[in-house]
């Protein structure tokens, strides 16, 4: 099912010329190596028109509020180029899910992205023929600068490569906040009004209340707890003695500190068994441990890791996975890095000597 879109100079092709999807299971949805598929694409835009097919550079959708309606596949070996919303000759347009495709179809030498492994890139030699470079530990290729950059991020793995130039969309990993798509790249920004902070996908604008349910941000300083304040039952006998003896040049104090039990950042002050307990946090990229503030690497936290530090990754026990701090996600490091430093922000190939890398917990 579906229809044809032939090449065209224009950006826009009427709405009569498709054929409308009239059962949903029908349309042209499997997912990429991004993860997303056109229903997602279209579910952050609030306009309408043609989008790139995820799992096939070949085949286009269309969207109407907020829904795919439309699918089709260019005719004879025509290539979807997204950004223009037409189909183009494939010896002048990137195939957007092959690099393998890209090669044997350009006559001029060119550097691309692997749409299946950011650390490499491809290099076609403008006779059909293919040869991969390999970006190094901790690097990933940048098609847009042609150049290998720092990880884990990979600039290319964004829902702007499906779509058109110069519009916005809403960002799937972090709700409220918006992309600016251009030329197949954007990066997720806030709103910058303090009276509508928030992104709505559906409208396209910027409002003053919260269109997302639950949580925007997986930052983990949820705003619960402020410096000072006070919990009646935080220095309770058991947790008193549970905490950490201190000691001050060298000599025992009375006092304990006592995790809060929620963040990995936070602890109360307690003078004595069953005093009042005031709250107090960690310094900025440090995380609370056996009474002490200390770099998040050297112990594992069983809360929120992304709390109280300025990382945008942070590992996941064993490191052979992070969370993006931003929207609570899960990424992995590619299979010739497979191991993520958070310290210094990069996949490596040696697992790391990390109390987070080395924890039992996920081997």
């Amino acid at each position: 099912m579906g229809g044809t879109l032939a090449r065209r100079t224009d950006t826009v092709i009427s709405a009569i010329n498709m054929r409308i999807c009239v059962v949903a299971a029908c349309l042209l949805m499997a997912s990429q190596a991004t993860g997303y598929t056109m229903d997602d694409l279209c579910q952050q835009w609030s306009g309408y028109g043609y989008i790139g097919n995820p799992s096939n550079c070949h085949a286009w959708g269309y969207c109407k509020n907020q829904e795919v309606v439309a699918w089709g596949t260019c005719p004879n070996g025509l290539v979807f180029n997204a950004q223009a919303g037409s189909c183009d000759y494939a010896n002048t347009t990137v195939c957007s899910t092959s690099a393998v495709e890209t090669c044997s179809n350009v006559k001029s030498p060119m550097y691309v992205a692997n749409p299946l492994n950011c650390t490499e890139y491809a290099y076609c030699d403008g006779t059909g023929q293919i040869s991969y470079g390999d970006c190094g530990t901790g690097g990933v290729y940048s098609a847009s600068s042609t150049k290998c950059i720092w990880g884990p991020a990979c600039p290319q793995d964004t829902i702007c490569r499906f779509m058109l130039s110069n519009i916005f969309v809403g960002d799937p990993n972090q709700c409220g906040n918006y992309i600016n798509c251009v030329n197949g790249y954007g990066t997720s920004e806030k709103c910058s009004s303090t009276a509508n902070p928030y992104y709505n996908k559906a409208t396209g604008n910027c409002q003053s209340t919260n269109p997302c349910t639950g949580e925007d941000s997986n930052s983990g300083n949820s705003d619960q707890f402020t410096v000072g304040q006070t919990n009646a039952t935080a220095c309770d006998e058991e947790a008193f003695k549970a905490a950490d003896p201190l000691t001050v040049n060298g000599e025992s104090v009375d006092y304990r500190y006592v995790s809060d039990g929620v963040t990995c950042y936070g602890y109360y002050y307690c003078a004595a068994v069953n005093a009042t307990g005031y709250w107090n946090q960690c310094p900025t990229g440090t995380q609370f441990n056996a009474g002490k503030c200390v770099s998040p690497a050297s112990f594992v936290c069983t809360h929120n890791r992304c709390g109280n530090v300025n990382n945008p990754f942070m590992a996941d026990e064993g490191c052979k996975n992070y969370t993006i701090c931003s929207s609570g996600i899960t990424g992995s490091c590619p299979t010739n890095a497979p191991y993520y430093d958070e310290v210094n922000n990069i996949c490596t190939t040696k697992i790391p000597d990390y109390a987070i890398c080395n924890s039992t917990a996920s081997t």
